[in-house]
């Protein structure tokens, strides 16, 4: 999902708890930037193939054996779920752009706190939209967050995702999104922030964001 900070965000809902990413939002924070982005218009979802990183394992078959077996524990609660590398999206990100002629993006400790949070709030709630369970926007979310895109003056932008287990799976559906991929190509955003967040009894998964600024702090 994409959502840029300066212009009304476009959703795109999920029809089914599939590896997709929420649609995003490009918009300018002040008119002193120039006239505002047109609104994204609403796509229609379309499905993606589930993260066979997410299919659960079919149990190995075991043969039989007269001889006795050795010890072997007994099964305990699942295995949590591998923590994702940040910094290998963050890496593979600034390669992309650097592909496409583009400047690297400056990890902004402001943006990964609100991005870490608001991957949080879905995954703990159930929920994929730019609007977080307080009711607020991505720009409202930001600057709760010290990070203020209006006082500012400059663009910001939020992508978010669901369904994917690794930082390349959510660089590439991203990617694949024509309105997800602008947002990663905007030459105007100078910072990022990324968050992810794991729950096993939600309808994804794993859900990410990566919140995106013009200004390096």
């Amino acid at each position: 999902m994409l959502q840029e900070l300066k212009a009304p965000f476009s959703t795109l809902a999920a029809a089914t708890p599939q590896s997709v990413p929420l649609s995003p939002t490009l918009e300018p924070t002040t008119p002193q930037l120039g006239a505002p982005s047109p609104t994204l218009a609403p796509t229609t979802p379309q499905p993606a193939a589930p993260s066979p990183a997410l299919e659960p394992a079919a149990p190995e078959a075991i043969a039989a054996s007269s001889a006795p077996e050795p010890a072997v524990p007994e099964p305990g609660p699942p295995s949590p779920a591998p923590v994702p590398d940040i910094g290998e999206l963050v890496t593979l990100i600034n390669g992309y752009r650097a592909e496409n002629g583009l400047g690297p993006l400056v990890t902004s400790p402001a943006l990964t706190q609100a991005a870490q949070w608001m991957s949080e709030d879905m995954a703990g709630n159930g929920y994929l939209s730019h609007t977080d369970s307080l009711g607020r926007g991505n720009l409202g979310r930001l600057a709760a967050f010290g990070y203020d895109c209006t006082a500012y003056n400059t663009w910001c932008g939020e992508n978010l995702a669901a369904g994917t287990a690794t930082g390349w799976e959510t660089l590439d559906a991203w990617r694949k999104s024509p309105a997800h991929n602008d947002l990663l190509l905007k030459a105007d955003f100078a910072a990022l922030g990324i968050g992810c967040a794991y729950n096993q009894g939600s309808a994804y998964g794993w859900y990410w964001v990566i919140e995106l600024g013009g200004e390096a702090r």
